[in-house]
């Protein structure tokens, strides 16, 4: 073999190999990996194990809705209640107009005023061994709503009470 092609071989494929068998061994020691996505209205909704989701508002025009998800899975071997809870101030984004909608599995959960549901935990029932139940968030802004200067931020939290075995994934 060349040894300028060997060189250029071992500086392509080292990384690379060092890179995958780093990827492999947190695949192997079941680190949960998280992640997020901010859409292009401005909308981020990022989740792990550990701490819950946090949804973030940015930027949204009048008129718009984005949607984001967070899957919950018992990978326990027993059934697990479920509850769900906000933690959040009411949004002056936008003069307060953020609108929030929120549904698991298809049925309402809250429908109402962005980071405006009850800070209190609810129960959102069983959670079969090897189950999942997924968590749509929908935001959006009515199409009168001012655009300008929408504010700071909206931040609100959501939090998953479960016993052991369960993981947080976002759809993103």
């Amino acid at each position: 073999m060349n040894p300028v092609t060997a060189a250029i071989g071992r500086k392509v494929i080292l990384p690379l190999g060092t890179l995958l068998g780093a990827g492999g061994m947190v695949m192997a020691l079941g680190i949960p990996w998280t992640s997020s996505g901010e859409g292009a209205g401005g909308i981020r909704l990022s989740a792990d194990d550990e701490h819950g989701a946090t949804l973030t508002i940015t930027h949204i025009k009048p008129g718009e809705s984005e949607t984001r998800s967070v899957t919950i899975r018992n990978s326990g071997g027993t059934s697990s209640r479920l509850s769900f809870q906000e933690t959040g101030e009411p949004s002056t984004f936008a003069d307060g107009e953020l609108h929030l909608a929120i549904e698991k599995d298809g049925k309402p959960v809250y429908d109402g005023p962005f980071a405006g549901m009850s800070d209190f935990a609810q129960d959102m029932g069983n959670l079969a061994p090897g189950g999942s139940s997924t968590f749509l968030f929908t935001v959006s802004l009515p199409d009168d709503a001012p655009f300008a200067n929408q504010g700071t931020p909206a931040t609100a939290s959501y939090a998953w009470e479960t016993a052991p075995g369960y993981t947080a994934s976002d759809g993103s």
